[in-house]
């Protein structure tokens, strides 16, 4: 597991579309720790994305990022640190599901199951990134461990555990919240329901889970535009599939097919499932709950990224193994299945070795390049990838001293891609050079290429080869993405700076519903005002 997950752990160009965001949000609690701002909580979170404008906390829960900032704390900012921390995650919940299995079944089958789960190549490559997948899915098994536990021994203690775990399972990611349909159908399935209802336990715990989850809900309700929208999909602009309609109903089985399982994977857990049910085997309730849970709540959302139910792939992997169990008395039967499960995960680690990780090169020497030459602390940024380029801006700067100004916040903005809920709010080249100008932006980066397709970002370009900039430096892309190939990154320095006039950074926030104001401070401004928002 450990040798699949750390794959390339030193290359700092692996690079995933909303793993810079968490590594950002890692270091900007990293920072928060230090600087400890308890009297001014708000106004710190404020100033602070004003200068590094790649944080997702607000629209993001913070639990991964806070174990994030302890490893950046003991090693280092740096990505390894962060894949570190995530790791800890995974074999938290590797192990969580390995005593599980061994629970309901035994400790073969859990080998089994978890030698399978493992070596999946859409589990395998989360942990690539610092995304939230693996961490909410670690969490969301160390719960199922501990309820499945109050569900055998009906001891409170586990009950209380499990409703911290999945607490903090919902403060790493709140899809986690469908972990109460795996509870809940489970205990129906088990005619326990009522009887757990009556229980003061149960009581005790809802009351925990509301009091930890209250901060939370109350965040996404406040922050969380894009959240809801991705969710109850009652908001402008997003497009969905009506919820009973085939397609809807069919995707994920799609997805499960394309995406989560590999086809001798998939073929072997159908061959357990039908096993399991001619075997009338109850034991498989348990994690059919979780399937079902699954299936019922991600098919629900809006949001259909194949990310979101990764859930249920453990549940597959444990189907592709029950023949194991059931052929344990039965010596050949059970040496050729050992010899196909074996098999199995040796292809699959195979295909996770043959699967090219995403990566962008450059971003950290153009950053480094800033800061080496920059003649102010203000850069202005125009790239699809900025979220890797701000977090190297800080990650290279133990100072702290560069505020980043992004394109896709002063010339346009927009909530997650670059055309929903857009809004322009620079028109002419003349707009460009005000910008510039009232902010004294010396350095400026670019990837040579606009992909946004917004016409303000193509001028922008042509102003760059046409206007008072000297081209400094160009370092060229190298990358996995699409997107990102036969591009270079452009260094250009405005030779006609001013001294700056604006003393507020106002950055449009619609993945958040939010307008932001945010004091400048710098050795050219010592604002001490505090941020606002609109």
């Amino acid at each position: 597991m450990t040798i699949l997950s750390l794959r390339q752990i030193g290359n700092s160009s692996l690079g995933y579309p909303d793993a810079d965001r968490i590594l950002m949000d890692g270091v900007f609690i990293l920072d928060f720790l230090r600087d400890f701002p308890i009297t001014r909580v708000y106004d710190y979170t404020i100033n602070y994305f004003g200068q590094y404008p790649a944080l997702s906390i607000g629209y993001r829960p913070p639990f991964f990022p806070f174990i994030e900032a302890l490893f950046n704390g003991i090693f280092g900012i740096n990505m390894w640190s962060s894949r570190l921390a995530l790791l800890s995650f995974y074999m938290i919940g590797i192990i969580a599901w390995f005593k599980l299995i061994s629970r309901i079944y035994d400790w073969q089958t859990a080998f089994a199951a978890t030698l399978l789960l493992i070596t999946t190549p859409f589990i395998a490559r989360w942990a690539w990134y610092t995304m939230a997948e693996l961490p909410v899915l670690s969490m969301g098994l160390w719960s199922g461990y501990l309820f499945y536990r109050y569900t055998e021994t009906n001891k409170p203690g586990y009950l209380y555990w499990a409703a911290l775990i999945f607490s903090l399972a919902c403060w790493t990611k709140q899809t986690a919240v469908f972990l109460v349909l795996w509870f809940g159908i489970y205990s129906l399935i088990q005619g326990n329901l009522l009887n757990y209802l009556k229980r003061r336990e149960v009581w005790i715990s809802a009351a925990m889970i509301l009091i930890l989850l209250i901060p939370l809900g109350a965040i996404t309700l406040w922050l969380g535009k894009q959240n809801l929208a991705q969710s109850v999909g009652e908001s402008e602009g997003h497009y969905h599939l009506a919820r009973w309609s085939w397609d809807n109903l069919t995707l994920h089985l799609i997805k499960l097919k394309k995406y989560h399982l590999t086809l001798p994977l998939l073929i072997l857990s159908i061959a357990g499932a039908v096993f399991a049910l001619i075997k009338k085997d109850r034991k498989i309730l348990y994690p059919l709950s979780l399937l079902i849970g699954t299936y019922l709540f991600f098919t629900y959302l809006v949001g259909k990224n194949e990310r979101y139910p990764i859930f249920w792939i453990p549940v597959f992997c444990l189907f592709a193994t029950l023949p194991l169990y059931y052929l344990k008395d039965k010596v050949i039967g059970y040496r050729l299945m050992s010899i196909a499960i074996l098999g199995l995960a040796a292809f699959q680690t195979y295909t996770v070795y043959k699967i090219q990780p995403g990566y962008a090169t450059g971003y950290d020497a153009a950053a480094q390049f800033v800061l080496d030459n920059q003649q102010v602390p203000t850069v202005f940024i125009d790239a699809y990838n900025n979220g890797y380029l701000t977090y190297f801006m800080r990650a290279l700067d133990a100072d702290k001293s560069t505020y980043v100004l992004r394109a896709d916040k002063l010339l346009t903005s927009s909530s997650i891609s670059s055309k929903q809920w857009l809004e322009v709010h620079v028109q002419t080249t003349d707009g460009i050079k005000r910008l510039l100008d009232d902010y004294g932006v010396d350095l400026i980066i670019v990837e040579s290429r606009d992909l946004s397709g917004i016409e303000i970002h193509q001028k922008f370009r042509d102003y760059l080869k046409n206007g008072p900039f000297q081209l400094l430096k160009s370092i060229e892309i190298e990358s996995s993405r699409p997107l990102l190939q036969n591009q270079q990154l452009l260094i250009y320095r405005y030779l006609d700076r001013k001294q700056p006039t604006e003393n507020y950074i106002k950055l449009r926030l619609p993945v958040v519903g939010k307008t932001i104001n945010v004091p400048i401070k710098n050795k050219h401004n010592e604002n001490t005002e505090t941020g606002t928002v609109e």
